[in-house]
């Protein structure tokens, strides 16, 4: 069983016993508000922001004439000084909330002129009216009683440190309190007489200990650690966020005589500031990075408009004369057969020389306009390609459901693949997410994308089948999606002949192809990206392996904003 706490109380000789226990510092506190209590005259109600009544003895307290002047004022804060407004509001708010605080508070009021004055405070909830108000009592600072015992030159310099703006705290050589002032009581939220002189330093930190103001660490280390701070010249714990939500600049200064004064600045607001102006800076900083950004998107899309027009200008331009290569060159195989209609009634007047030579020099001249015909129409073919890559597109904005758009454009490929060689055949693995439902897109574009997509994946595996010849190889496509949240990913994936990452660095560039003359126009992959990524906002990635694989991954946001300076280019 713990001995009774007998300190604080006074000796035979007149003096006081400082408390040496938590225990005991409390009970000094107590004994203050009681000597508080009993010539507590200052007397106010308020709610909120509102004055409800003050008594005589408030208004004389803070220098008005009557209560009515106090009565009148536009709000209770206007009481408080601006270093105050924090606390008052949260010890006001948790007041009104029903929270009651037992023991005495050191706070500042303003007064009728304007000076500000120390008062001890006692807040209580009370009933004004049928709804809940805050009663708050105010007396002048009340000397402890171990204050009034000091020599009369102590308690000049209590008086003035008392008036300091910061808060200070004065410890002799053994590290026991000689005087602390009241923004010290303030600032820690430390009740009025909880630490007389002569108090121990490890009391006052065992109480902070107590009530959780250093977490969860073990006592005993924290007050070793936080004493062995206190020897260090200049700083003890530099910005510490004390219970009451100020940041405080705690620094120590040691004495000639051992001792030590440790000085607490209150530096919440300008942590705010610094707070606000770091945010500030990154702020700025996030915005250049958008404007650098957007600065090369414009850039980049004035270049692809200005070769958009240069391109559609030259198809224009190419379409007239191949038109006229393609019809002539049908018109002048149809006028060729119709010649040799009528030539074939003089075919017994040749011998047989002639004959041959006459059938070889038509079979050239029919197989001469059959393959400028079929470039032609590879030329035409281009011309078309080029002029879609220079409009972009113009199709409407719809809520599509993905998974159906895939199998749509997978069949729409595969059968047009089957149609140039119906020997082709191959395996096909879905992975449909349904969580992936619709997404607002330009459904023409997308499926264009899609059957290119598909379209070079069956020319991979045709040409990895016919160059390896090996009876163990099947063609393979997997096609998934995936739900990702904001947004959904369709990647397919290949077992062809996959793509060095050279050819993969190239890979989107306009007019780049790997496929032979003939059967590419290096239009698709680019007319894909720009669909992808500048129209719909999304990602375009490849990932291959030579003689393994090649997997592409298209990723789409969910929702796409209304204006957006990487649009897409428009004719």
């Amino acid at each position: 069983m713990n001995a009774p706490d007998h300190s604080g109380e006074h000796l035979l000789d007149g003096t006081i016993d400082p408390p040496v226990t938590v225990e005991g510092t409390l009970d000094s506190a107590r004994l203050y508000r009681d000597q508080v209590m009993s010539i507590m005259p200052g007397l106010l109600v308020h709610r909120g922001e509102d004055i409800l009544h003050c008594n005589e003895g408030l208004a004389h307290l803070l220098g008005y004439l009557a209560p009515d002047d106090v009565l009148v004022l536009p709000s209770v804060m206007r009481l408080v000084p601006d270093d105050a407004l924090f606390s008052e509001r949260q010890a006001y708010d948790q007041c009104l909330s029903g929270l009651t605080r037992a023991d005495v508070r050191r706070t500042k009021r303003r007064r009728a002129d304007n000076s500000v004055q120390w008062f001890d405070q006692v807040l209580e909830p009370i009933d004004w009216g049928g709804k809940p108000a805050v009663m708050e009592m105010l007396a002048q600072v009340r000397p402890h009683i171990g204050f009034t015992e000091l020599p009369h030159q102590w308690q000049r310099l209590q008086a003035a440190i008392d008036a300091m703006p910061n808060g200070v705290l004065m410890l002799d050589r053994e590290g026991r309190m000689e005087g602390l002032n009241s923004e010290l009581l303030r600032l820690w939220d430390y009740p009025p007489g909880l630490f007389p002189p002569g108090t121990p330093m490890d009391v006052m930190l065992r109480y902070n200990h107590q009530r959780g103001d250093y977490g969860d660490c073990t006592e005993d280390d924290k007050i070793s650690e936080i004493r062995k701070l206190f020897q260090v010249k200049g700083v003890i714990n530099s910005e510490r966020r004390v219970p009451s939500g100020r940041v405080l600049d705690i620094r120590t200064a040691p004495r000639a005589d051992g001792g030590i004064v440790v000085t607490h600045v209150d530096i919440t607001e300008r942590k705010r500031i610094e707070d606000e102006l770091r945010e500030a800076k990154e702020r700025a900083e996030s915005i250049l990075e958008e404007l650098r950004d957007t600065q090369q998107q414009l850039i980049v899309q004035e270049k692809m408009a200005s070769l958009g027009q240069l391109t559609a200008g030259i198809a224009h331009e190419l379409k007239n004369p191949l038109n006229f290569v393609n019809n002539f060159a049908e018109l002048t195989s149809e006028l060729l057969d119709e010649l040799l209609s009528l030539l074939g009634p003089l075919d017994n007047r040749l011998d047989q020389d002639a004959q041959a030579e006459a059938k070889d020099l038509v079979s050239s001249l029919h197989s001469n306009l059959r393959k400028i015909a079929d470039h032609g129409r590879r030329a035409d073919n281009i011309v078309k390609s080029m002029l879609a890559h220079s409009r972009g597109g113009g199709g409407e904005w719809q809520r599509t459901d993905v998974n159906p758009l895939v199998e749509e454009a997978l069949a729409l490929a595969y059968h047009a693949v089957r149609a140039q060689d119906r020997e082709f055949n191959t395996s096909f693995i879905r992975h449909y997410d349904p969580n992936v439902g619709e997404v607002k897109i330009v459904p023409p574009d997308i499926s264009r994308v899609l059957v290119n997509l598909f379209t070079n994946s069956f020319y991979a595996v045709r040409k990895r089948q016919q160059a390896e010849a090996d009876p163990n190889y099947h063609p393979t496509l997997t096609i998934a999606t995936s739900d990702c949240g904001d947004k959904i990913e369709i990647r397919v994936r290949d077992n062809g002949v996959g793509m060095s990452q050279a050819v993969i660095a190239k890979l989107f560039t306009p007019f780049f192809t790997t496929k032979p003359t003939g059967e590419g126009t290096g239009l698709g992959l680019s007319l894909s990206y720009d669909i992808v990524v500048h129209q719909h906002r999304g990602r375009f990635d490849v990932a291959s392996v030579e003689n393994d694989h090649a997997e592409f991954t298209i990723t789409l946001p969910r929702a796409i904003p209304a204006v957006s300076l990487g649009e897409r280019r428009k004719p």
